[in-house]
């Protein structure tokens, strides 16, 4: 089922208006999607303000590319398929420039490893332990990376995940649990997270 019948019908009529122009419902649908959007960029860019530019080029590429959408999948998966795009292109061209010189991460994926809390330790605890993970994902391979990010991280389904990366579902789940223990023992290295596979 796609996310526009499960969200009724102002998520369709929303893509409806925007495909005849309207900024206003553009914007309204690029709301709902944004945070999952610049955290997904966050997995392959490491400089905060070239995320925020990724994101921003992926919701220009979406706006430009959103007549051709027919609903034959959701929109959220539609849209992952060309973020997924940019990322990589994106990480690609800047791969040789960084050779991993990662940077703390300060944007807080939706399903996050520590909530913020009013204990100043707490809170810097969870910052650290988001820098160890995000940046032990910078070391694994590129297809264990997206399936973890998509399903662990953005809380997608097996089936969503296969659709934006173009794979079986048994080939997600194969690379999710390869990319788990990749993460794991990445952290285990690293000396932090050791919980790092995630169930």
């Amino acid at each position: 089922m796609s996310d526009e019948s499960a969200s009724g019908p102002d998520v369709a009529a929303l893509i409806s208006q925007a495909q005849l122009g309207d900024i206003a419902a553009f914007e309204r649908l690029m709301a709902m999607y944004q945070t999952k959007i610049h955290s997904f960029a966050r997995a392959f860019v490491s400089d905060p303000e070239l995320a925020s530019d990724v994101t921003q080029d992926a919701m220009l590429r979406i706006y430009r590319s959103l007549g051709g959408f027919r609903f034959q999948s959701s929109l959220q998966t539609w849209m992952f398929r060309i973020v997924r795009n940019i990322v990589l292109d994106h990480a690609k061209s800047r791969r040789s420039k960084e050779r991993k010189r990662e940077q703390p991460l300060d944007a807080t994926p939706e399903r996050d490893m520590g909530e913020a809390t009013s204990n100043p330790e707490a809170v810097l605890l969870a910052h650290e332990r988001k820098s160890q993970l995000w940046s032990a994902l910078a070391e694994i391979p590129e297809a264990y990376r997206s399936v973890l990010v998509l399903a662990d991280i953005q809380g997608m389904s097996y089936e969503e995940v296969a659709a934006i990366v173009e794979t079986p579902v048994g080939t997600v789940k194969s690379r999710l649990n390869r990319g788990r223990e990749a993460l794991r023992e990445v952290l285990l290295a690293k000396g932090g997270l050791g919980e790092g596979k995630r169930s």
